[in-house]
């Protein structure tokens, strides 16, 4: 994606399209980097939540394709996926059909709650905010968390030297940057204070070759 792309690109419509909600698993992840990552993306997401009752209910928000709240499935939590692409939903409902009840599906969108939405124990909020600039970022979380009670995992972007750096060479051989709007560590603690969340801890896949970092947040209000 060059930058004159980036400018352009809405990732609100984007997903919207079904042949793209179709393709994309198949687009990302099956290569061998990608299956390496999915893998161990899957890895960190289930650790995060591995200490929560069984049949907790977990929200997934944005859910996407369904490929990480199967996850969540496969450690015998149930999850209610949202998203603002009921095309998306749908590859992740057919993907999911063999969980039943365990899963269910719902279009919503985080800029556009109303206030008497269902509340959620935890919440998993993945590969969405790098999209959007901080500000943005923050209103988005804040639409998470207000269907939250207690804890969130989010996955995000690090622009830290090292990997300023990195993206610098990437930008230079002409490869796809991974992500819009990294941020640094004092933006992601002003991020989770202004959704109304302190950081408790992180994961990472591996800091030489990902800027992806995941963060296990809990409410402060």
């Amino acid at each position: 994606m060059n930058k004159l792309q980036s400018h352009k690109w809405d990732p609100a419509q984007h997903y919207k399209d079904s042949a793209v909600a179709k393709e994309y698993d198949k687009v990302r992840f099956s290569s061998l980097a990608g299956r390496v990552f999915n893998n161990q993306e899957k890895r960190i997401i289930q650790e995060c939540f591995q200490d929560l009752p069984r049949d907790t209910v977990v929200l997934d928000m944005p859910c996407g394709t369904g490929r990480l709240a199967e996850t969540l499935l496969e450690s015998g939590l149930k999850v209610h996926g949202t998203d603002i692409s009921g095309e998306m939903l749908d590859v992740a409902s057919e993907r999911l059909a063999g969980y039943g009840n365990r899963f269910t599906a719902e279009v919503m969108d985080a800029f556009k709650l109303t206030g008497g939405e269902r509340q959620f124990e935890a919440t998993l909020c993945a590969r969405v905010l790098m999209h959007f600039p901080l500000e943005t970022q923050i209103k988005f979380l804040r639409g998470v968390g207000s269907l939250t009670r207690k804890r969130i995992v989010i996955n995000h972007s690090l622009s830290s030297p090292y990997q300023r750096f990195r993206r610098g060479i990437k930008k230079l051989l002409g490869h796809q940057q991974s992500a819009g709007y990294p941020i640094t560590n004092a933006e992601m603690q002003r991020l989770l204070a202004e959704a109304g969340f302190a950081e408790v801890e992180r994961r990472r896949i591996n800091s030489l070759i990902s800027e992806a970092i995941y963060i296990v947040a809990e409410k402060i209000r």
